[in-house]
């Protein structure tokens, strides 16, 4: 009963760990939150084979733990990663139609592998291309293509590569 729960928390505090009572469902039972006073009373009781199958279990869920996590981690990367390509794809294209034959060609070929390819990471990009680049020189290029296009809408007072973005294709809701 509580008697007998709250002698055990006594039993707990003078080995130094935080324990608490607690009453579920009907049922006395003593909790221990800290997964290493776990172990430290587990040893203290004698109980070597449960200390070995506590820290065993514990290992094992801290682990699943962090691979879920990273997952989660690339997961959220990997779409804000597309979410931009696909907004770089779009003002790639506006920059395209801005300056119509005027685009160097080096600037041109990085151009339209951002559209032909609108998901790619820059460093795919760049594999892609003949030779192949380094993402820096991708970015590089299409920066350039980009403030190129920019000038040259400020210059004729038309509508610059941003003009077609909606605020969702940039912005990630995370």
């Amino acid at each position: 009963g509580p008697e007998a729960a709250l002698a055990l928390v006594g039993a707990a505090r003078r080995l130094g760990i935080v324990a608490k009572a607690r009453e579920v469902r009907g049922v006395d039972r003593v909790v221990i939150r800290d997964g290493d006073a776990i172990g430290v009373l587990l040893t203290r009781l004698g109980a070597h084979e449960s200390v070995l199958a506590w820290e065993e279990r514990r290992m094992r869920r801290e682990v699943r733990a962090t691979a879920n996590r990273l997952a989660n981690f690339d997961d959220a990367n990997l779409r804000r990663s597309a979410r931009a390509a696909v907004a770089a794809s779009a003002r790639v294209a506006r920059a395209m139609e801005i300056l119509g034959p005027d685009i160097p060609d080096h600037l041109k070929e990085a151009g339209e592998l951002r559209i032909n390819h609108g998901q790619a990471s820059l460093e795919e990009l760049g594999s892609l291309a003949v030779p192949a680049m380094t993402k820096d020189a991708i970015a590089g290029r299409i920066r350039r293509l980009l403030a190129m296009a920019d000038k040259r809408a400020s210059e004729l007072g038309i509508a610059d590569t941003e003009a077609g973005l909606s605020p969702d294709s940039t912005h990630s809701p995370e």
